[in-house]
Parts: C-alpha cells; structure tokens; sequence
C-alpha cells in the first residue's frame, strides 16, 4: 500500500469516567489524528468532560447517551456510522464497545478488539483481530483458542514530562504511590510499610472506593502527619518530578502505565512482582521488585532506592532509556498504524 493512502479508523469507547484504559484511548485517539496518513471518527459514552477535551484534538467525535448492548438506538446509530463513515478499520476498546459491533459487515471493514485484561472472550465475537497490551495478555487469548496471527502485541504510551512542580519542604523525601484506589493496586501494603519509614513522607495520588478505607488504616497506625492523599489529576507530572521513588504495590496488574510514567519522569521504581509489572521491570537494572504483599521486602527497597544514589540512578536512567526505545507516543503509534496498515490491505 502507499504511504499516501488514507485509513479509515472507526475509535469506539464506551468506558468510565476514569481509568488506565480509557487514559490511553485519549491519547492513542489524539496520536492518531495527528498522523496524515489516518482519517479518524471517534465515537464515545456520553461523558462532558472527555468530550470537552477531545474536541479540542480531534476533528469528527460523536457521543451516544445510553450505550450499552440493550439500547437499541446504541445499534442504529454504529450501523448508520458504519454506513455513512465506510472505515477501513474498527478498533473497539474493551468488552461494551466490542460486543455492540454488529455481525454485519458494511464496507469489508477490518474489526479489532482492543483488551486491557483479562475480559471474557465471547465479547469479541464480532472482531476479525484483537490488540492486547501485554504478551501475557496475547497467551491468554490464545490459550482461548484465538490464532495467534490474529492477535497483536502492542504496548501503551504514557504522555511527556510536562516539568511541572508541586511545592514540598527543602530536602523532603517523597514516596510516591498513583492509581485507583481498588483492592487490586495494594495501596494499604505501602501505607502499612510506611510504619518502619518514618523519615520518609508518602504521597498517594488517586480516588476510589477505598478513599476511607485508607484514611481509616492511616489513622489507627498513627502515621497521618507523614501521609497525604491527593485527588487524581491528569497533571501528574508535578508529584514525579519532585518524587524520590515511585512504588507500584499492586496485588493485580495487566500492564502497568504508571512505570511508564515513572521511567519517563527518571523517578527510580519499585514495584511488587505481578503481571505487567513483573514483566516490564529486569530487576536491578530499570527497577526493583518485592515480593507481592511483602511489606518487609518492600520496606528495605524503598529505603535502599532513596539512601543509595548509585543503585537510584542506575535504575532511573535504564528506566528511561526502556522509555525512549519501547514506550514513547511515536514508537507506539506507529506500531499502531503498520498493524492497521499489514490487516487492510
């Protein structure tokens, strides 16, 4: 095909108000309409403030109200989309926009299912291809019986270091922990480490159902003036930027964005040794593992990373040379638009 062919891509997202995957389906949707060679129309769940924001980057968004599998308008109005639009390409994220993919074929149009977990499979019924963002991921599709020709690795990107700041008190040591506040982050195991860290602070940047939980423990172990919870902002380069380690204590993760987000900030990780996580990181050389649930473990890493300048930039530079060559927004992307390209035509 010639570089100067156009593709067609149809971005559906049904999705939360929040959350990793629906971070990245931003950022992969803004990438890809910076690209000359793509023609893109987004379709989204209603929701203002993704709207708002992708409006500003993107040049054809629409947005369903109610969209989900029994809302027969949600049908109609892909179908019509599909129609009207005449996409080279169907790329739908995760289980809700995927099943709602009619049987139907309009245009010989290519169907991929993006996952970000380990989703049940008879959503994806309606896809020709399926991009999963961890090989893990890819083993357990085809464990499932999808052909692996069928199914493409292709990691995320993480926005740039924007060298923002937030204030903090000379020659404070900060711990920095991000994400959902969910039963499988395991934020309540870098809570509990900070027992035995007392000359360190932790930041915790997030929301979630377990907002209280945490506030609950951080009281009975008597350890709130060195603890403080930030609301989740999309701005999270101000806390890495003055962040001395970021700590990853999942129990349960796909993926992992936030190492990314670290190795791209140069902050030195320490991550528990699951999943994504347990992939991502060669241990001593761009991070350091623990053992899942380990607080001990985890205790003596953080205070090893902070205390030790030489193994802190040793981990932190390989971080971000693992960044520069697999995880930036050109090198992903592009795989992206090849993989598009190779299932076209």
């Amino acid at each position: 095909m010639e570089k100067s062919f156009r593709i067609k891509v149809l971005n559906i997202i049904s999705g939360s108000n929040k959350g990793g995957a629906e971070n990245f389906f931003e950022r992969l949707s803004i990438s890809l309409e910076k690209d000359k060679n793509i023609q893109q129309k987004v379709l989204i769940r209603e929701n203002r403030k993704r709207f708002s924001y992708l409006t500003k980057n993107l040049n054809d968004i629409e947005q369903i109200k109610f969209f989900n599998y029994y809302n027969p308008f949600c049908h109609i109005k892909i179908s019509k989309i599909l129609k009207d639009f005449k996409p080279n390409i169907v790329l739908s994220w995760m289980n809700r926009a995927s099943q709602i993919i009619p049987f139907k074929k309009f245009s010989n149009e290519i169907r991929v299912g993006r996952l970000g977990g380990y989703y049940k499979l008879k959503n994806y019924i309606s896809c020709d291809y399926l991009i999963t963002n961890t090989l893990d991921l890819k083993k357990y599709v085809c464990k499932k019986g999808w052909d692996p020709k069928k199914v493409e690795f292709i990691p995320n990107f993480v926005n740039k270091n924007n060298n923002s700041k937030i204030k903090k008190k000379n020659n404070t040591k900060i711990i920095l922990c991000l994400g959902r506040f969910h039963v499988n982050k395991g934020i309540e195991i870098i809570i509990k480490a900070m027992t035995n860290l007392p000359e360190y602070i932790l930041w915790i940047v997030g929301d979630g159902e377990l907002k209280n939980k945490y506030e609950k423990l951080i009281r009975d172990l008597k350890i709130g003036q060195r603890i403080k919870i930030f609301n989740w902002t999309d701005n999270i380069s101000q806390y890495f930027n003055v962040a001395n380690v970021l700590v990853c204590p999942s129990i349960h993760e796909p993926f992992g964005n936030i190492i990314i987000d670290g190795w791209a900030h140069k902050v030195p990780v320490v991550a528990s040794d699951v999943g994504g996580p347990s992939i991502l990181i060669n241990d001593g050389f761009n991070g350091l593992k623990f053992e899942k649930g380990n607080v001990f473990q985890l205790t003596e890493l953080v205070r090893k990373v902070i205390e030790n300048k030489n193994i802190s930039n040793k981990i932190s530079k390989n971080g971000y040379s693992t960044y520069q060559k697999f995880y930036t927004e050109d090198v992903i992307t592009k795989k992206y638009i090849n993989f598009f390209r190779k299932i076209s035509f």
